[in-house]
């Protein structure tokens, strides 16, 4: 298998299915973002907005903040607060994280076959 091809397929469904998705488009940062934050949920551990905002060496917290909010506001993210202190709120992935997830994994399915 000439992975090289497989990857560059899976590149060009991906522009394509972005051409044509009816979820809110989302940016490289954005992205990768949702792939650091998929690695607590994948594993049903709960991320407070204080650790996602140091999840990454790339951009600094207030920048992470920024891009946490505008995540938010397109529908990827929810923030659910604590039941015992109000003060601090979770990180949790919305339906349309799991649908831009779910077209990915179809995304790569296709590449791959």
């Amino acid at each position: 298998m000439d992975h090289k091809n497989t990857y560059l397929r899976f590149v060009n469904l991906m522009i394509a299915a972005e051409r044509l998705s009816s979820l809110p488009p989302i940016d490289a940062v954005e992205a990768r973002i949702l792939k650091l934050l998929s690695i607590y949920w994948e594993q049903s551990a709960p991320i407070t907005v204080v650790v996602a905002m140091k999840i990454s060496d790339e951009v600094s917290s207030s920048t992470m903040f920024r891009y946490l909010k505008k995540l938010r506001e397109k529908g990827y993210l929810q923030l659910v607060m604590d039941v015992r202190d109000n003060r601090v709120k979770y990180v949790e992935a919305t339906n349309q994280t799991h649908r831009y997830f779910s077209e990915l994994g179809k995304l790569m399915h296709q590449a791959v076959g």
